[in-house]
């Protein structure tokens, strides 16, 4: 029998999922496996069918039922899942059981984990102090027991919640150092991942042509392997760039794209991301009543499922469309960022 699992290894190694996946999905139909259902989950999570990784998690559950460990790690892949779709408090309780059980293991290399992916969900709940000190706790373990390619994606985590405190350098340095520890490992995804971060945060410190060319690398690796989400805050984030270089024209048409990514595949924290955009191009072009209608779509759906930071961007397009009212930006101050500098002098151009 041709070995499945050790085709899928190979393909996920290189970045190509839904080649990993048909081989998962093979091995799962001949010879029903934990490691065949939890891969399969994975794959499905990587390439945005957050709800079928959820049903693959929980049947390679069945296989491990008194394995910890196992048992774990099936509830960190939930938890992944369900931060995709926005459950916010349920992904939150599969972290914080998973990282309990690793803790009682003794098991290092899991709590590091754990604390990654709580640091990526605070960041998100826009609870930045929070999310900073798990990717620290994160990053120390990782650095202690050697693992140089989570400690790498940890330290990107790290470089994403700098930028969001307005710490621009510093998040542009882990970001640069993230990508030499992928570029040695040949890990597309994290150098597809760490090209998106250094672009963002060379945006916010006005490098507009190099993050321009950092979106295109990320945007071509994003497109080598098929991954229509990420690909997607990619193009969200280059359209940002060159609405700050003034290309508005091509802005317009790559934020057009990401708003459709994002819509089809049921992203509702990238689309605000697009709706955010689309108000701010409107309000350029003094399009106000259209502007403010999208503004205040962003913001509805923002404050449903609990975007602190994204409601506040909203905010901020109806204040400068409209004008009249208290600036939003204090709500930035008490967050304790120092984005209020940037936001002064670009509206909500420089979204994150």
């Amino acid at each position: 029998m041709k070995n499945f699992i050790e085709k899928a290894g190979k393909a996920r190694r290189l970045s190509r999922f839904k080649e990993a996946g048909r081989y998962y999905y093979l091995e799962a139909k001949t010879s029903p496996s934990y490691d065949a259902y939890y891969g399969l989950g994975d794959m499905f999570r990587m390439t945005g069918s957050y709800r079928k990784a959820l049903k693959a998690y929980k049947t390679a559950g069945r296989f491990v039922l008194e394995n910890k460990a196992a048992s774990a790690d099936i509830y960190m892949g939930c938890g992944m899942a369900l931060r995709a779709v926005m459950e916010y408090k349920k992904a939150a309780g599969y972290f914080l059981g998973a990282k309990k059980t690793y803790l009682a293991l003794s098991d290092r290399e899991g709590q590091a984990y754990s604390l990654w992916c709580l640091g990526g969900l605070y960041r998100i709940m826009g609870n930045l102090k929070a999310a900073l000190a798990a990717f620290d706790k994160s990053l120390a373990i990782y650095k202690k027991i050697g693992n140089k390619e989570y400690f790498a994606f940890a330290l990107a985590g790290r470089g994403g919640t700098l930028r969001m405190l307005g710490r621009f350098e510093e998040s542009l340095s882990c970001y640069r150092t993230a990508n030499k520890y992928f570029k040695k490992m040949k890990d597309i995804f994290g150098l597809a991942y760490s090209n998106c971060g250094m672009g963002s945060a060379n945006r916010m410190l006005g490098n507009y042509l190099v993050s321009d060319a950092h979106y295109k690398k990320a945007e071509k690796y994003y497109r080598s392997f098929k991954d229509e989400i990420n690909y997607a805050y990619v193009l969200f984030g280059h359209a940002n760039t060159l609405l700050c270089l003034g290309v508005a024209g091509k802005s317009v048409l790559l934020n057009r794209k990401s708003k459709k990514l994002f819509k089809r595949a049921g992203d509702k924290r990238g689309y605000v991301y697009a709706l955010l955009q689309e108000g701010e191009i409107k309000r350029n072009a003094g399009c106000k009543k259209e502007a403010l209608r999208v503004f205040k779509t962003a913001v509805k759906i923002s404050r449903k499922y609990g975007l602190k930071l994204e409601s506040i961007h909203g905010e901020m397009g109806i204040f400068f469309t409209e004008g009249k009212g208290p600036n939003p930006i204090k709500k930035y101050c008490k967050l304790k960022t120092n984005w209020q500098s940037v936001l002064k002098r670009n509206s909500i151009l420089n979204f994150p």
